[in-house]
């Protein structure tokens, strides 16, 4: 039953997508600027996203210099990102910007897309924007620590996580980065403390676990890390990554079946190829 309702909605979704289409404006004749833009936001959350576009972009014909404006575009970017076109989602979100350079959803949006795309310098000028207008912003704080990180900025990202964790002490994404640079920048001791507070605020949280595994593999200390993968999978039982991980690890143990058997598994769960490889020690030709 569910199927054929659901065969019926995307039959009624193309109807309306090939009427929009084929009438062109006049099919608009009576729809004020405002009717269209909730007609698209509607359609939007129907999951409707071609219809939503023909909509909004009706929308901004009818009205180009509209105030509104800077939000249909943020909305079509947003329906870019959706459907793939990630490259005009970012032309989008930077004619929104344009139009509105102090709009932090548009400013962290654009933020994520550049993360997808790999371009982390971009990202992280949103992300300072975004901290220049709201200093105790939580998911730009967190953000521009993550990508300071990356860069090897440890100084700066500790900063930006102790600002966070002032604001809220308990946040554990914030704890879990902070292990993190307390870890890279050698300070074995304080990441353990960290790590080991998060896990007990979050007890069932598999994060955690996996991340204090991956400190003490990197200690050589087999049978804790061992545990903690064993926890991390008995939490989250299809994440691949925490049965790679515990295959890479069974292989440095020489237990080769459990490793075998964690290989197996990664690979029914859509571990690819290349994944299942390294997990099991086999070098790339």
């Amino acid at each position: 039953m569910n199927v054929i309702i659901d065969s019926v909605v995307r039959l009624r979704q193309w109807l309306l997508l090939c009427l929009l289409l084929a009438c062109g404006g006049s099919v608009f004749a009576q729809d004020t600027y405002e009717q269209l833009v909730r007609q698209g936001v509607t359609a939007m959350e129907d999951d409707s996203l071609q219809v939503a576009e023909v909509l909004l972009r009706q929308a901004l014909k009818e009205q180009p210099a509209a105030q509104g404006n800077a939000i249909i575009w943020g909305y079509l970017a947003s329906i870019a990102e959706r459907t793939g076109r990630e490259h005009e989602a970012l032309e989008h979100y930077n004619i929104a910007l344009g139009m509105a350079p102090r709009a932090v959803g548009l400013l962290l949006s654009r933020a994520s897309l550049y993360m997808k795309l790999g371009n982390e310098e971009r990202a992280l000028v949103d992300y300072n924007d975004v901290l220049d207008l709201h200093p105790d912003h939580p998911e730009a704080l967190l953000m521009r620590a993550y990508v300071r990180q990356r860069q090897r900025l440890l100084k700066d990202a500790r900063k930006d996580l102790e600002h966070l964790l002032r604001l809220n002490p308990v946040h554990e994404q914030a704890l879990l980065g902070l292990a993190l640079v307390d870890d890279d920048d050698r300070r074995p001791q304080e990441a353990m403390e960290v790590i080991n507070r998060a896990i007990d605020l979050y007890p069932d949280h598999a994060a955690g676990y996996a991340l204090r595994a991956g400190m003490e593999l990197d200690r050589r200390q087999y049978e804790h890390a061992e545990a903690d993968y064993s926890k991390a999978i008995a939490l989250e039982p299809e994440n691949v990554t925490y049965r790679l991980a515990r295959a890479r690890l069974y292989t440095l143990m020489k237990r080769k079946k459990q490793a075998r058997e964690d290989v197996r598994e990664a690979a029914r769960l859509g571990a690819s190829a290349e994944e299942v490889a390294g997990a099991a020690g086999i070098r790339p030709k």
